[in-house]
């Protein structure tokens, strides 16, 4: 009889799932190569039975596998540790929120590398788009039902994704104060998943509004958004808020997050200047910080922000400035700039690009203008895009600041953009 013949047979698969994992690492650790490819046989074939029948061994069953291999095994290179890998990529929806997870994660910082670079074309991909309102003619005071966008996801989409707005341009007229949020609102979550874009600007005479929104999956391993709506006052004598934030789930790595407005509410009778940041982050958080200087007073102001590891592959971020080539004491109606990628990311193709509002500084006492985007066609490529930041009839700005998103066009699908009702 061969060594191999009549091996074991086990009733319960997920025992037989740690046994093989063991025998394997056995054979590994004496080098003796017919075993290591008899068990790691085994092993794919027991894991393939797995995809048909869900009741062959549990999810922890898989972790307690993967865990004694990762740690005893001299690489994740060999074929057994690169293949259960690979396999819990394709179950992370019902593993990832398990505490075996986190703390393989935590004490094999290397697996999550390896999961952040196999996960991303195994998940539904962000989508992105621009929604805008443009009513010049007669000037809509607070939100009128043609600035209310809908959006209708592919049912694929559930569970909801999370969902990053922010203003990318406005034309208003301050009355009481200059005033203008962006947000969205679930109307049916089920069977059709829909979502209202809404525009609200108080009393503020509102002649055109843009926002962007990126959709992310629910399940997606890198990118996390959120918000945060300031609601007391903000000065220069009183001195930038500093609110800490803290991820439901830590990250494998520190973050790197970028931030944009979603609204703004300013005194009219002040310059109206305002910064967002994203300061001392870390794995499990960060601080943002949001000032203003001179005279402005900030009564409101709405952030958008959106986090991802460090260092993860093919995507980057950032912010531009107008005052990257002229002085705020020049101001001029058209301004545009590149911002290359080059030392940030390497894109096989031209990355999707999200772009909105950061930061602003305009003299008060007068309309409102400003339009934001990326020139799309040639003057945007793997290697660099080009920004722009506009105002118009006389409107004078003194600098406009943007954060920007990109990441490889590989994971986005066709966007999907808002329809009025």
């Amino acid at each position: 009889m061969g060594i191999f013949e009549g091996t074991h047979h086990f009733e319960n698969p997920g025992s037989a799932l740690l046994i093989y994992t063991k025998l394997y690492v056995l054979a590994d650790r004496f080098d003796v190569q017919e075993l290591k490819t008899f068990y790691f046989g085994k092993l794919k074939t027991l894991l393939k039975q797995r995809q048909v029948s869900e009741t062959s061994f549990t999810p922890t069953m898989l972790m307690e596998a993967a865990r004694y291999a990762i740690g005893n095994l001299p690489s994740l290179n060999e074929d057994l540790a690169d293949y259960l890998l690979q396999y819990m990529t394709s179950t992370l929806p019902s593993i990832r929120h398990l505490p075996e997870f986190a703390s393989l994660i935590r004490e094999y910082p290397d697996v999550a590398i390896v999961l952040l670079r196999l996960t991303p074309h195994t998940l539904p991909a962000p989508r992105m788009s621009t929604i805008n309102i443009h009513t010049w003619a007669q000037g809509n005071p607070k939100t009128p039902r043609g600035s209310i966008y809908w959006t209708k996801l592919n049912t694929a989409q559930l569970p909801l994704p999370s969902l990053a707005l922010a203003l990318t341009g406005i034309d208003a007229d301050p009355a009481d104060d200059l005033k203008l949020y962006t947000s969205y609102q679930w109307v049916e979550k089920h069977l059709n998943p829909t979502y209202n874009t809404i525009f609200d600007s108080g009393t503020t005479i509102t002649h055109g509004a843009w926002c962007s929104w990126l959709e992310i999956p629910a399940d997606h391993q890198v990118l996390r958004t959120g918000t945060y709506n300031m609601t007391e006052q903000l000065t220069k004598a009183g001195g930038p808020k500093l609110i800490p934030i803290q991820f439901p789930q830590p990250f494998v790595r520190n973050a790197k997050i970028v931030t944009f407005v979603n609204g703004i509410h300013f005194d009219k009778n002040y310059d109206w200047n305002v910064q967002t940041e994203a300061i001392n982050a870390t794995e499990k958080g960060f601080t943002l910080k949001l000032s203003t200087w001179a005279d402005t007073i900030v009564l409101g102001l709405g952030v958008t922000w959106v986090a991802y590891p460090e260092g993860t592959p093919a995507i980057t971020s950032g912010v531009v400035n107008t005052m990257q080539f002229r002085s705020w004491e020049n101001p001029q109606q058209n301004n545009a700039w590149y911002k290359s990628f080059v030392g940030e990311a390497v894109f096989r193709t031209t990355p999707k690009i999200f772009l909105s509002l950061h930061a602003c500084a305009f003299p008060c006492g007068q309309t409102f203008r400003l339009r934001t985007e990326v020139v799309e066609g040639s003057e945007t490529n793997q290697y660099r895009f080009m920004w722009r930041a506009n105002t118009w009839y006389g409107t004078k700005m003194y600098s406009t600041g943007l954060g920007y998103l990109a990441f490889d066009s590989n994971l986005e699908e066709d966007p999907s953009a808002g329809t009025p009702v």
